[in-house]
């Protein structure tokens, strides 16, 4: 046996170039070492490093003069700790920034994606490849492979591109093109996003490309077009803007247009939809110290509800045809809120908006409690409110509410007692530019509450149990009515109500408001076990007769997996539960549960009549289920629905699987949902949509889409 040598030498080129190389500084280590001249050749387990490199191979032969180094077998070169290769020879010139190699394994640590090339050409931040077998699975077995003639990488931009790519699923060839490129890392970057093919039944073939644009950090585009063979064409624009770190705007626009055979088929409003979309967030504008203030914005139009189901992806799942466009401002100081708000609503429903009710604008200003004195406490809270539209009745509404309260704890703090008075006055300015029937209305109310309370805490030696009890008396009263008010001087029946409803006054009745709530906490965790909640009203008919009204009674258990929770809500002269829900979550190694029922039966708000609620509700009853598994580490199922009991309907029902492995993923989904319609026949139509998402990391994928026929709901 050769006595291992260990030889160190300090490399390092006196050329102008390896000066802008910062002089490079190579250690050598080796069982051998000869040098001759401006030849060192190393033998024997040799490795080479530096900042920049790392070599390994049985024989390294270096050459000064030309700043060159050649390495033989089981060759191993790491440049930045990054790009990895491993080949049988390599040639490499520092000079130019020149590797070569045959042939080469090259791995990337900015992801998990390698090569296997007959020979590897890199000069500077370029590497050419030949005969390349390119993927992410395990090197010996690949799921998935794809390999080309010819490739080559860039090495700064991140991007790799392959020419006559025949992509494999083990030994067995399943897609051909003259051309593929993918970025190898996660940038945002100009491109091609996962593009969805699907078949629908009513539709046809079904494609959707998005078009990725990103000229700059701050902001980019998307483009969207899509076509269904059997329907129509159309496409999406989505363009996103951060014009500052507390703002970010999103606008939207899409039109699709319909074939004139569906258009008919189907009887839907319009050939066309179109629609426009704006969103725009931002905070800190004008604020400064202890103040903040912040903007926000949707503005939304669309000439029909297809607008939104015809968009890809689109989540929606409520039948509602309504719209609504928004734009806030607020400013906020210790001292003070104000506000302006605005609220447009589109209805599809209707043939015309000119009858639909807008709120523009809503201006808000509040001052926060204030002391007078001790315990003597003053707020204002001030709210104009500005409904109109095309036609019909519209009107501004002022409101005032001055409230002042006082409190006083008593008994060593044991027991608390309050009172409080608000004077609330509100004036409704009508308008009817077809018919100027309606007298302007003024209310002068006042709202006086006393009561009592307690908040208790006990310890004990492994918990805590707290209660707060709480009773109060509540007497509203007006003080003054004059004009046209509904439900006060104009009653249901009178033929000005239906104009007027639109407008609801307050028309709080006497009552009394009594509730306990007790709760048990681990003691040193703070965890909360359990919490019950039990509240009754008591209110006074017109004829100031005392009636029992709803009894609600909760209570929520919590432990180690998850919780349990349910709800009751008892009217006593109907002597029946008007509102039963219960809810349930479970979480246990790879098993998660969520499961709610909800039940309500058709009451009315208490009037003359005795036994009715004080909440208005209708029958309903319905259940929902949420669900997942984890069956391994790659593997994942899921579940949900949401079913109507008393329509015996699913507003949703999904299922799927998803296989995520470290170089590929699959998501299967089945989904029947309900959505809404434009057809001037239905409402609303049903869907069965299968979806399937493959995924090969990091190159990109596919969405598959199957649509059964669309059924119009009765």
């Amino acid at each position: 046996m050769h006595k291992k040598i260990v030889a160190s030498l300090i490399i390092t080129s006196s050329l102008l170039y390896a000066q802008e190389l910062k002089n490079e500084k190579f250690q050598l280590v080796a069982k051998k070492v000869d040098a001759i001249n401006n030849i060192v050749t190393a033998d024997g387990d040799v490795v080479v490093y530096s900042p920049s490199y790392y070599l390994s191979a049985n024989k390294i032969i270096y050459n000064k003069e030309n700043e060159t180094f050649e390495l033989f077998d089981n060759v191993l070169v790491i440049k930045n700790n990054n790009i990895q290769t491993q080949s049988n020879y390599a040639f490499i010139d520092l000079k130019n920034d020149i590797l070569n190699q045959n042939p080469v394994f090259l791995q990337s640590q900015d992801n998990k994606i390698w090569v296997n090339s007959s020979t590897s050409n890199k000069e500077k931040n370029e590497i050419t490849l030949e005969s390349s077998i390119i993927s992410s699975c395990d090197c010996l077995d690949p799921l998935w492979s794809i390999r080309a003639s010819s490739a080559d990488y860039d090495t700064q931009e991140k991007w790799l591109n392959a020419y006559n790519p025949r992509l494999y699923i083990k030994d067995v060839p399943v897609l051909y093109s003259p051309y593929i490129g993918f970025p190898t890392d996660t940038t945002r970057r100009t491109g091609l996003l996962l593009p969805t093919l699907g078949y629908s039944g009513d539709e046809g073939l079904v494609y959707a490309q998005p078009i990725f644009i990103a000229p700059a950090l701050n902001y980019d585009i998307e483009v969207i077009p899509q076509i269904r063979t059997q329907r129509g064409y159309g496409g999406y624009v989505y363009y996103r803007y951060a014009d500052s770190p507390d703002s970010l705007l999103f606008v939207k626009t899409g039109i699709f247009n319909e074939y004139e055979d569906y258009y008919n088929e189907k009887n839907l409003a319009n050939q066309k939809h179109y629609g426009f979309n704006l969103d725009y967030k931002r905070r800190n504008i004008f604020s400064e110290n202890n103040a903040q203030d912040g903007f926000f914005t949707s503005i939304k139009y669309l000439n029909d509800i297809e607008y939104i189901t015809i968009e890809e992806d689109t989540d929606l799942t409520s039948t509602e045809k309504k719209v609504e466009s928004k734009v806030n401002y607020f400013y906020d100081t210790p001292n003070y809120y104000g506000g302006v708000y605005g609220r447009y609503y589109i209805d599809g429903s209707q043939a015309s908006n000119a009858n639909t009710l807008q709120e523009i604008p809503h201006l808000q200003l509040h001052s926060y409690n204030k002391e007078l004195i001790d315990s003597l406490v003053y707020s204002l809270d001030t709210n104009t409110r500005n409904y109109t539209r095309d036609e019909g009745l519209t009107a501004t509404i002022y409101d005032v509410s001055l409230p002042i309260s006082y409190s006083k704890y008593l008994v060593d703090d044991y027991l608390y007692a309050f009172v409080e008075n608000r004077t609330i006055v509100s004036r409704y300015d009508y308008s009817d530019y077809s018919n100027s029937i309606y007298d302007d209305g003024t209310l002068a109310q006042n709202r006086t509450s006393v009561g009592v309370g307690s908040d208790l805490i006990k310890p004990y030696e492994h918990y805590l149990h707290t209660v707060n009890l709480k009773a109060e008396y509540i007497v509203p009263k007006n003080l003054s009515e004059d004009g046209y008010l509904a439900n006060i001087t104009v009653k249901e029946g009178d033929s000005k109500y239906d104009d007027l409803k639109s407008f609801p006054t307050s028309n709080e009745k006497k009552n009394i408001k009594l509730s306990a709530n007790q709760s048990l906490y681990e003691n040193n965790s703070l965890k909360q076990w359990i919490n019950h909640k039990v509240s009754q009203s008591i209110l006074y008919d017109s004829l100031n007769e005392p009636k029992l009204e709803d009894l609600e009674n909760y209570i929520r258990l919590n432990y180690d997996y998850g919780s349990i929770s349910g709800k009751t809500v008892y009217n006593v002269n109907s002597e029946r539960n008007v509102e039963n829900s219960a809810d349930t979550s479970y979480i246990y190694n790879d098993l998660s549960l969520n499961l709610g029922y909800y039940q309500s039966k058709k009451s009315e708000i208490l009037g003359d009549v005795t036994g009715y609620s004080s909440t208005e509700r209708e029958d309903l009853e319905s259940y929902r289920v949420g669900s997942s598994y984890q069956i391994s580490k790659d593997y994942k199922v899921n579940y949900s629905e949401n079913y109507n009991l008393e329509k015996h309907t699913r507003s949703r029902q999904r299922i799927s699987l998803n296989i995520d492995d470290s170089c590929w993923n699959l998501d299967l989904r089945f989904e029947k949902k309900v959505i809404p319609s434009s057809s001037l026949t239905s409402d609303s139509k049903d869907q069965n949509i299968v979806y399937v998402t493959v995924l090969l990391k990091p190159i990109g994928g596919i969405k598959q889409k199957y649509a059964m026929n669309q059924e119009n709901q009765k």
